[in-house]
């Protein structure tokens, strides 16, 4: 009896000395927050910051943008004008355009651009040149459009569908 008497006096004394269990409480589930994709790792010129322009003369927006060799790197923007009903954007933005070609030509479009001390918009597209020049987002923004391009020496101008009436005229100069 002596024992069983110590047995229970030392189990009594353990649980005494053991700390408490845990109680789970209930935390509200909060949803997260917006994500933000990163689509490419391109980081816009902040000192070429530049303003979409309005449209100066209809003929001249209108020129017949002839296509060419499209030589990879990393363009800056240097200038943006309206064409039709564009909605571009206010203030001004620094962007930068990386491009890339793959072994089998596929050519690649890393856009990244930026306000004044604001966040960084990315997207990714692939740009095909037949049976007529094409941006398909493949990385944050969806769909495609269409798109006229000019490429020579150290220029791009890319003419892109911006809004149901309008586009925009981008011109890019490589980066040395």
């Amino acid at each position: 009896m002596r024992t069983f008497l110590m047995t229970t006096a030392f189990i009594a004394l353990l649980a005494a000395c053991s700390p408490p269990a845990q109680q789970q409480t209930q935390t509200p589930q909060t949803p997260p927050g917006p994500t933000t994709i990163a689509c490419n790792d391109v980081t816009p010129n902040a000192a070429r910051q530049v303003s979409v322009g309005a449209e100066v003369v209809a003929a001249a927006a209108a020129s017949d943008l002839r296509g060419g060799s499209i030589t990879p790197g990393t363009y800056d923007l240097v200038s943006a004008t309206r064409v039709g009903a564009a909605t571009g954007w206010t203030g001004t933005r620094a962007v930068s355009l990386a491009v890339s070609e793959d072994q089998s030509g596929a050519v690649t479009f890393n856009w990244a651009g930026a306000e004044p001390g604001g966040e960084t918009d990315r997207w990714t597209a692939a740009f095909t040149e037949a049976p007529q020049p094409r941006i398909a987002y493949t990385c944050g923004r969806i769909g495609e459009v269409a798109g006229d391009f000019a490429a020579q020496n150290n220029a791009l101008e890319l003419r892109l569908q911006d809004g149901a009436a309008g586009q925009l005229a981008l011109r890019f100069e490589r980066r040395s």
